[in-house]
C-alpha cells in the first residue's frame, strides 16, 4: 500500500518511514530539511494561539535533536510575538548539529529567558511545550528526563507535545519508565504507529496532524502496512438488506461454551451474535441451555457433549465461536479435541476466545480459517512470553501469533491490533475504560461470529466486529463518559442501531 489518503482509515508510519519521507522531500525540493522544521514550529505555535490564546507565560523544554529544533522555532515565534518565553535546553548549545543548530542560532537576543532546570518553577507558567526527546526514544528514561517528566505530570499545567510525548515509543506505543502526559500532541508529516496502541492513550491527549505541505509524490514511493480504523471509517461496508430477505440469507452462527457456572458467557456471545444480524444463532452448552433460552428465546440452545456430536450436526454452520465460558474441564477438552479432528470444523470459519486460546497454547496448530482474539495475557501464553513482553511491542506480538497459528489475530486492549500472516496490520483505537469489565470479550466474539455468518471475510469481520464493539461502548458511556459500572450486556442493546446503515 502506498497511498496515505485512504478512503477508509488513516495510514500509520514508523519513525524511520517518516525520516525517509522527509529525505525524499529534501531531495525533490533541493532546499534540504530545514524548511520542514520551520513549518513544524509554526504549526505548533498556531495551535498554541488557537487553543491557549490566554497563555502568556510559556515554558519550552528542548533536547538535542530535531525535536528540540522544532522547539527553538516555537520559542522564536513566541518571543517575537512578545509572549514571556522561557527556554530550558537539555543540550549544551555547542553540541547542537544540523537543522537544530540552525534553529538555535536564529533565536532572538532579547525577549527570551534561558534557564537551567533547577531554576524552573513550573507553577509560574501557563503552558509547557514538550520538545525534549521526540521519536527516537526507546527503553527507560535517563536522568534528568525521568525526574523532569515526573514533575511535569504532577503539575496542573497544560502540555503540548511536539511530534510525540517524550518517553512514548513512536513505533510501539510502549512506555518503559514514564512519559509526558500531554494535553495535546501535534505530530508531523504522518501519524505515528505508537500513538494509537499500547499505553499511548494515557499520554497523547488530543492528536493533531500537520503534514507540513509535503506533496503526495513523496509518500507514494514509501510503502506502509499499518492503518487505523474506527466505526466511522468502516461502517459503510454494511449494506441495507433486500426487502425479500429471509433468515437463510444471513448465515448460521454456532457458539460452543457455557460450561457449568459460566453460562453467562455463552448468553452474552449468542445474544451479541443474534443482535448483530446472524440469521440463525445456536449455542451448545454443558447444562445451561434452559437458562440461555429463558434469557434469549431466539437462540436455539441445547446441552451437548462433544462425544455426541457428528460432522453432520455442524454442516451448514457458517461461523463457529468457541470459548465463551468453555472452561478447562474434561467437557471443554473433549470439545477442543473434536474441533481439531473434525473435517467439517476444519472447513468452517472459527473464532477462538478465552479457554479455547488456552487450549491452543498447549496444543498448537495452524488454521487459516480461524480468528484468535487474545488479550495480552492469553497472547503471552500463545507465544510463550510474558504479558509485559507482549505489551512492549503489540504489533510484533500480534504478527507473530498470526504467523505461528494462521488466520487472523485480534490482539485486544487499548488500540486493538488486527493482523494476518501477510504483514497487514489494522489498529482500532476504539472503545473506552468502561470496557474493563467481565464479559466484554464474549460480546466481541459473538459480534465477529455474526459478521462472518453474514458473508464477510475473516479480516473484514474482525475489523467490523472490533469497531462496532468499541462504538457500542462509546454510545453506552454517552457524552457524560459514564465508564464506571458499564456492563457487557449494555453493549448488546446498542448493536441493532450500529449494524443497520
Amino acid at each position: 500500500m502506498k497511498n496515505r489518503n485512504l478512503e477508509a482509515g488513516i495510514a500509520l508510519y514508523t519513525a524511520a518511514q517518516i525520516r525517509d519521507i522527509e529525505l525524499s522531500y529534501a531531495q525533490k525540493s533541493e532546499q534540504g530539511t530545514y524548511p520542514l522544521m520551520e513549518k513544524a514550529g509554526a504549526s505548533v505555535y498556531q495551535l498554541i494561539k488557537s487553543h491557549w490564546p490566554e497563555a502568556r507565560r510559556i515554558l519550552i523544554l528542548t533536547g538535542k535533536g530535531n525535536n528540540g529544533g522544532d522547539g527553538y522555532v516555537v520559542a522564536r515565534l513566541a518571543a517575537l510575538d512578545r509572549l514571556k518565553v522561557t527556554l530550558c535546553n537539555f543540550c549544551a548549545s555547542e553540541k547542537l548539529k544540523g537543522d537544530a543548530k540552525v534553529a538555535f542560532d536564529k533565536l532572538p537576543r532579547s525577549g527570551l529567558s534561558l534557564l537551567e532546570w533547577p531554576d524552573i518553577q513550573l507553577g509560574e507558567y501557563d503552558l509547557v511545550v514538550d520538545a525534549m526527546l521526540g521519536t527516537g526514544i526507546k527503553g527507560n528514561l535517563r536522568a534528568p528526563f525521568d525526574r523532569v517528566i515526573k514533575l511535569i505530570n504532577q503539575a496542573d499545567i497544560p502540555v503540548i507535545a511536539v511530534d510525540i510525548p517524550s518517553g512514548l515509543e513512536a513505533d510501539t506505543g510502549n512506555v518503559s519508565s514514564g512519559a509526558v502526559q500531554a494535553t495535546m500532541t501535534i505530530t508531523f508529516i504522518g501519524h505515528k504507529r505508537g500513538l494509537y496502541t499500547g499505553e499511548a492513550a494515557n499520554y497523547r491527549g488530543v492528536v493533531k496532524l500537520a503534514d507540513l505541505g509535503i506533496p503526495e509524490t513523496c509518500f507514494q514511493s514509501h510503502e506502509f502496512n499499518v492503518v487505523a480504523e474506527n466505526w466511522k471509517s468502516v461502517s459503510h461496508k454494511i449494506k441495507p438488506r433486500s426487502l425479500t430477505s429471509h433468515k437463510g440469507n444471513f448465515g448460521r452462527c454456532l457458539i460452543i461454551g457455557g460450561a457449568t457456572g459460566m453460562v453467562g458467557a455463552a448468553i452474552l456471545a449468542s445474544s451479541a451474535a443474534a443482535r448483530s444480524g446472524s440469521g440463525l444463532t445456536s449455542a451448545w452448552l454443558e447444562n445451561g441451555a434452559e437458562s440461555l433460552v429463558s434469557h434469549t428465546p431466539e437462540v436455539m440452545a441445547k446441552n451437548q457433549n462433544a462425544g455426541e456430536t457428528t460432522d453432520i450436526q455442524i454442516e451448514g454452520v457458517n461461523s463457529l465461536v468457541v470459548g465463551p465460558g468453555l472452561g478447562r474441564s474434561s467437557w471443554a477438552t473433549d470439545w477442543m479435541e473434536f474441533i481439531a479432528r473434525s473435517q467439517r470444523a476444519k472447513m468452517t470459519n472459527k473464532i477462538f476466545d478465552a479457554d479455547a486460546l488456552n487450549w491452543l497454547a498447549l496444543n498448537p496448530n495452524k488454521d487459516p480459517l480461524r480468528i484468535l482474539t487474545p488479550h495480552p495475557g492469553e497472547a503471552g501464553r500463545l507465544l510463550g512470553i510474558s504479558t509485559q513482553e507482549v505489551n512492549q511491542n503489540r504489533f510484533e506480538a500480534a504478527q507473530n501469533i498470526a504467523v505461528r497459528y494462521g488466520g487472523i489475530c485480534v490482539l485486544k486492549g487499548a488500540g486493538t491490533i488486527i493482523c494476518d500472516a501477510s504483514g497487514m496490520l489494522i489498529v482500532c483505537p476504539v472503545g473506552n475504560p468502561g470496557m474493563a469489565s467481565g464479559g466484554m470479550g464474549d460480546v466481541l466474539s459473538g459480534i465477529i461470529g455474526a459478521f462472518i455468518a453474514q458473508g464477510f471475510s475473516l479480516l473484514q469481520a474482525a475489523i467490523l466486529g472490533v469497531c462496532a464493539h468499541g462504538e457500542a461502548a462509546e454510545r453506552v458511556a454517552g457524552p457524560r463518559q459514564l465508564y464506571r459500572g458499564m456492563l457487557a450486556s449494555d453493549l448488546v442493546s446498542q448493536l441493532p442501531q450500529l449494524v443497520n446503515p
